[in-house]
This record gives structure tokens, C-alpha cells and sequence, in this order.
């Protein structure tokens, strides 16, 4: 029972401070794709995977939790607490009119656990909360009606799509299959703020404002598959060897529908002499619409080639490489019904990790992970009927933040750095971004016996 105490004790302390960071965040972003769909995704991978281009589908280790594909679940062995941040710069430029706008955000990415449900027969489980989209805007609209009229449009937007997941994973041999389920879960609220500009005649200000409240449930399915590349019988009993391994992984994302409850505001309004503003008058004053959002499905494929070395302390990694391939079917999104400006996406990810020497204790270098990837493909979002190109390369490193004093315990901070662009030369509008994500890998065994009372 201390045991699981003590376990309850860090996964608390593990929510209070994702609480604390998501309190204390501050968001300066601005992103006019956000108004579609159900916002920008937010890529909200494990630290480590991102570093490699964000290849994912066929990694699985001790130390990680890879909630991009549940089979990986089946790795836990000992219990494993990580907590994900992030803090983005990005550019909008626009060619017509000429424009450029700059902004900060920083946000946490996810907060998950792993543990052993049996270590003999390679069952594990996972749980976590991660955002799947982010919706953040404010665009203004200005139009000339007539000689001496104009109006001008404020359209604004926040909210988002979030994930709140359990799965489980199950491993027979080099085969490994899993699921993960869970809720989604957000809201999105969007207002449309119009005034009347006249030199002589005052109009009232009008404020078309909606809030949409929405959850359901989901299901995702992954497999992976281990194949041994060269042979070891050859090799002398306790001597040094390397394998060669190539994984295999592939997950489904299955399309679901999230249950929706709409409430509309109508009403004219002014500002106070604070800056804020009152109602003058209703006209809608609070309806509510149910209705339903189709989430399309999304399958995800890929591999990767793995060297280890085993010794008499273990195994260790020196390096792996692989690619990941995903679509997803946006073009079947609905939103009450409604069709949006979005399209089926494709990401194509490629990317790799090299470790000089993981049991070298007196050299902190020789024990780092040096990761480097990119990731090319098509965003969901399709705003100008152009299609927006995506383009991204991404450095990070796994920082082990001691030598493990037991084999059974590691802390390992993992970085990513990510340089890439939305858009081409053909969109009115283009997105550059850089991004600097820290995540904090906790590891350790659970329910020791104890040998003295």
C-alpha cells in the first residue's frame, strides 16, 4: 500500500505542476487558420519522437510513453511519469494587402503515465491528457459601402479540442498490439463584432457571439512488429554483440462523431469609459442548438531500423532511423452538418537518434541522445482553395540528468527544437514557426516486497 501511495503522491504532484503551468501560461498567438475546422492541430507528441521529425508509430522503449501508438504500452516495466511544454514563435506574412505579424505562445503539451499491469506476460497501461487543437484569433474586416459609409468586422475566436486517454498494451514474443480510448472533449467560441462607421449618423454596434460545448468518445488501434536482422547464434555465450532489428508500427484513428451543444448570442452593445462593453439590446438572448461533429478517421504507418548492444550490464542504444507516413480523411468533417474549408492531409516524417556510448558514466556527451529529423506534407486546413504546404526540420537531444543509480531508475529530460513553415507562394497567407519543447521522463519500479518490517 506505501507503494501505491507513493505512486497517487508523484502523480500528484505531477497534475499540480501541469496545473501550475497551465494557469500561469500566457499566449500572444494569433493564427487566422485556426478559425477553421476545429482549430490548428497541435502536434501534441511525446518530446522525444518530435525530435526525430516526429517518427512514432514504430518506436517503443522502457523510459517513454508513446501515446502515438498504444502497442508501445506493452514495453512498461517499470512505472513512468512525463510531463511535456512548449513555447512557439510564429510569422504570418501576407502579400495582399503586405503584412506581418509575430507572436509567443507557451502551453503545456501533455501530462501521461505508464505502468506494468504484468512484467511476465508484457501487459502495460497508460494514461494521460494532452490538447488535440488549439483555436486563437482575432482578424479585422473593413469594407467601404458607400461615399460616406463603411463597416468594419472584428472576427474572434479561442477554445479548442482536448483528449483525456487510457490504453493498454499486450506483447507476444517480437508482436505487439493495443488500444486507447478515452474522451474528447473542448469548447469553441467565436463572436462576430460589427460596427458602422459614419461622420454624422451613430449606429449601434452589433455582437454575433456563439459558444459550442462538445464531447464524445474515441477509439484508436496500433500494432507493432519486431523482425531480428542478423544472426547471434555465432556469437560466444557472455561476449559483446550487436542485433539489428527492424520495427514495423501502424495505428488507426477511427472517425467518430462528438455530441455538440451550441448557444447563440444576438445583441447591440457599446463601450463603457473602462473599455468594456454592456448590452444595449437583445435579439438572441442565449438559444441552444444540439447537434453533432464528425471527427474523420486517421491511419498512421511506419518503420524503423535499430541497433542495440548487449553486454553483461544490458542492452543499450546506438542509433535508429525510420519514417512515418499518415492521412487523415478532413474532407468528411462536419460541423452540425456543415461542411468547412478543409481537406484530406498527408504527412510524410523521417528522422533518426544516435547515442555515442549510454553507459559511459564518466562522460555526461557520450550519454546523450542526439536526434534530428523533418517532416514534409499537406495541412487539413484549406483556406484559399491553394492547399497549404507544410515544411518542418527538428533537432533534440535526451539529456540523462544523472547516471541511474539502479537499473531499474532513470531521469532523462528530452528537448526538441522545430524550424518549419505552413504555406507556399501560391497563399495570400504563409506561417513561419519555431518551436522549443521540454519534457521531464520520471522512471521508477513500483511494488518492491520488502525483505524487513
Amino acid at each position: 500500500m506505501q507503494s501505491v501511495r507513493l505512486i497517487i503522491n508523484r502523480f500528484g504532484i505531477v497534475v499540480l505542476l501541469s496545473w501550475m503551468f497551465t494557469s500561469t501560461a500566457f499566449s500572444q498567438e494569433n493564427s487566422p487558420f485556426s478559425r477553421y475546422g476545429l482549430g490548428d492541430l497541435t502536434n501534441a507528441q511525446n518530446i522525444l519522437n518530435r525530435g526525430m521529425g516526429g517518427i512514432a508509430v514504430a518506436y517503443a522503449d522502457l523510459q517513454t510513453v508513446n501515446f502515438s501508438n498504444p502497442a508501445s504500452f506493452a514495453n512498461a516495466k517499470i512505472v513512468t511519469y512525463d510531463l511535456g511544454i512548449t513555447i512557439d514563435a510564429r510569422t504570418l506574412s501576407r502579400k495582399t494587402p503586405v503584412g506581418k505579424y509575430n507572436s509567443t505562445n507557451f502551453s503545456p503539451l501533455y501530462l501521461t503515465t505508464a505502468l506494468p499491469i504484468s512484467t511476465k506476460k508484457s501487459i502495460g497501461l497508460a494514461i494521460g491528457f494532452r490538447p488535440i487543437t488549439r483555436i486563437n484569433y482575432s482578424l479585422v474586416k473593413s469594407e467601404r459601402l458607400t461615399n460616406i459609409d463603411s463597416i468594419q468586422t472584428l472576427f474572434e475566436g479561442s477554445g479548442g479540442l482536448n483528449e483525456a486517454f487510457i490504453g493498454v498494451g499486450k506483447k507476444w514474443k517480437n508482436f505487439s498490439i493495443g488500444l486507447s480510448t478515452g474522451f474528447h472533449f473542448g469548447k469553441r467560441q467565436t463572436a462576430s463584432k460589427r460596427a458602422m462607421i459614419n461622420d454624422t449618423v451613430v449606429y449601434n454596434k452589433g455582437n454575433y457571439n456563439t459558444t459550442t460545448t462538445f464531447r464524445g468518445g474515441f477509439l484508436t488501434g496500433g500494432f507493432q512488429y519486431q523482425i531480428l536482422l542478423n544472426d547471434t547464434s555465432k556469437h560466444k555465450q557472455n561476449a559483446a554483440r550487436d542485433y539489428y532489428n527492424l520495427k514495423l508500427g501502424g495505428t488507426v484513428s477511427i472517425a467518430h462523431k462528438l455530441n455538440a451543444e451550441q448557444t447563440n448570442y444576438k445583441e447591440t452593445y457599446d463601450y463603457d469609459f473602462a473599455g468594456g462593453t454592456y448590452t444595449l439590446d437583445s435579439i438572441d438572448a442565449g438559444s441552444v442548438t444540439k447537434g453533432k461533429i464528425n471527427i474523420p478517421a486517421t491511419y498512421t504507418f511506419g518503420f524503423l531500423i535499430h541497433k542495440t548492444k548487449l553486454d553483461a550490464f544490458g542492452f543499450y542504444d546506438r542509433w535508429l532511423v525510420g519514417a512515418d507516413f499518415t492521412i487523415a480523411n478532413w474532407k468528411d468533417y462536419r460541423y452540425f452538418n456543415q461542411q468547412d474549408a478543409t481537406v484530406n492531409s498527408w504527412q510524410f516524417k523521417m528522422g533518426g537518434q544516435w547515442t555515442p556510448d549510454a553507459k559511459n558514466s564518466n562522460n555526461f556527451f557520450s550519454r546523450v541522445a542526439y536526434r534530428a529529423g523533418f517532416n514534409i506534407g499537406k495541412d487539413y486546413v484549406n483556406v484559399d482553395g491553394n492547399e497549404l504546404k507544410t515544411y518542418g526540420l527538428t533537432l533534440g537531444f535526451g539529456l540523462p540528468v544523472r547516471p541511474a543509480r539502479f537499473s531499474y531508475q532513470y531521469t532523462t529530460i528530452n528537448t526538441a527544437f522545430e524550424f518549419g513553415k505552413r504555406g507556399s507562394a501560391v497563399n495570400n497567407i504563409t506561417e513561419k514557426y519555431f518551436k522549443v519543447s521540454v519534457s521531464l521522463c520520471l522512471s521508477d519500479i513500483w511494488f518492491i516486497k520488502r525483505k524487513y518490517d
